[in-house]
């Protein structure tokens, strides 16, 4: 890992992007399974469950089948490595002391990153056993005990952010910029500022300001993600 690179993200509050190699390499090592194994897995794929993980779709086998599940990783590992680059830029909360209102936002940052983090790798890992489970025969009713957990350390990590946010006092500060606020708060519209995220005015976390062309592209492609995956699913089958 490259140091210099390191402690350069550390200091903007963000984990490295080296961290992400582990699950990019848990999506090569699944497809390479899936590949490797072609000729071991069945002609005919369960593709859906029903609510109680009893299979009630099937398909016949093929690359869209197979390696869908493979697709979603990536646009999820490029979505999530996206938003914590973002996140090093994104523009610091108002304050009365500048210089604890920005040791606060690197902590703030870098609580989001990791559960970003720990996110991206809990549904990276969580669509693998997904996928091992369609083409490998395994007991499908294990997949319940696993979605579960899986949904409880999500909320768990959630309530965690929350509590971190809350210590910090850092819920709702907004930028300071009042008259760039509309509709009571939710939408920033600035195009004279810089930044492409700021924090909330209400709530927890960051939005779009709404004034740079740039968000809106950011806005456009996390919406054009899922109908480019059922498109590409599409042209496969």
């Amino acid at each position: 890992m490259n140091g210099t690179q390191h402690g350069r993200d550390r200091r903007q509050g963000v984990l490295s992007l080296h961290w992400y190699w582990l699950q990019a390499l848990v999506i090569a090592g699944s497809a390479l399974a899936a590949a490797l194994l072609w000729k071991d897995i069945p002609s005919t794929l369960t593709t859906h469950y029903d609510l109680s993980f009893e299979p009630d779709g099937f398909g016949r086998k093929s690359w869209a089948n197979v390696f869908l599940l493979n697709i979603v990783q990536l646009c999820l590992l490029a979505t999530i490595m996206g938003t914590n680059a973002v996140i090093a830029q994104v523009k610091a909360a108002s304050s009365a002391d500048k210089e604890s209102g920005e040791a606060k936002q690197r902590k703030f940052r870098y609580a989001n990153s990791v559960f970003l983090y720990g996110l991206s790798l809990l549904l990276t890992l969580f669509f693998s056993y997904i996928q091992a489970t369609m083409l490998y025969g395994w007991p499908p009713q294990a997949l319940r005990a696993v979605t579960i957990g899986v949904m409880a350390l999500v909320a768990g990590g959630i309530v965690g952010l929350v509590a971190t946010v809350r210590r910090l006092g850092l819920q709702g500060q907004g930028t300071g910029d009042e008259e760039h606020w509309l509709a009571g708060g939710g939408v920033y519209y600035n195009p004279g500022d810089p930044a492409v995220f700021v924090p909330k005015k209400h709530g927890i976390g960051w939005t779009v300001n709404f004034g740079r062309p740039m968000g809106w592209l950011i806005i456009a492609t996390l919406v054009a993600i899922p109908f480019a995956v059922v498109a590409l699913f599409a042209l496969m089958t």
